[in-house]
């Protein structure tokens, strides 16, 4: 029973994760507003693991290690025609993937800022 607790938040960080990458990833490839992708799944997630987890400070853990796993599904997603052959020309890859990196970053930081913000607000609300 102790296990299944300490396996369910990490269950939900990463059903998060992926989650929000769907989201990003529709935002880059269908034109889906990035407000909802970036603002208003983030937060609403990092609000419901404050109201599952109901500490401030596992809230916090929760949301950072929330915000480095759907930074890298992002740029794993983003960089899937350079890890499957997709794109084959050597200068194209290089420039791909230093674009994809920049978009990867800045995603990175305007999700932490909007999911630490909503984690301070979740963990005290309901600390």
């Amino acid at each position: 029973m102790v296990i299944l607790r300490k396996l369910v938040p990490l269950g939900l960080v990463l059903a998060s994760a992926l989650i929000v990458n769907c989201g990003y990833v529709a935002t880059n490839l269908y034109g889906v507003s990035s407000v909802l992708t970036v603002i208003f799944i983030p937060s609403s997630i990092v609000f419901f693991l404050g109201w599952f987890l109901r500490s401030l400070r596992r809230t916090i853990a929760y949301t950072f290690s929330f915000i480095l796993l759907s930074a890298l599904f992002a740029h794993i997603s983003l960089s899937a025609p350079v890890l499957l052959n997709i794109i084959e020309d050597n200068y194209y890859k290089n420039l791909f993937i230093q674009a994809v990196f920049l978009r990867v970053v800045q995603y990175f930081l305007a999700v932490t800022f909007v999911s630490i913000i909503t984690a301070l607000v979740a963990g005290l609300a309901f600390d």
